[in-house]
């Protein structure tokens, strides 16, 4: 079995929301980890999570989220809506 995780960089413009955000988060640049793991079956079969890493006054949160809904927050910044 192999487990892989990559890291990437992604800046948002305007304030952002993600599913499970109570409230809309500040602009800025963010660490985006994505782990997949190897899962022990017959065939290739992997299990991905991934989290954005969310800078607050004072502390950082590991904030899970489907990789499908941050594309989707990215598209939406790009158009330059929240």
């Amino acid at each position: 079995m192999s487990d892989q995780t990559t890291s990437r960089t992604i800046t948002f413009r305007f304030p952002f929301t993600l599913p499970g955000m109570t409230e809309p988060h500040a602009p800025g640049t963010f660490e985006v980890i994505t782990d997949e793991e190897q899962l022990d079956v017959m065939w290739d079969a992997r299990r991905s999570s991934t989290r954005v890493m969310l800078v607050y006054p004072g502390r950082i949160e590991a904030f899970p989220v489907r990789a499908s809904d941050l594309e989707e927050a990215i598209a939406l910044d790009r158009q330059g809506k929240a």
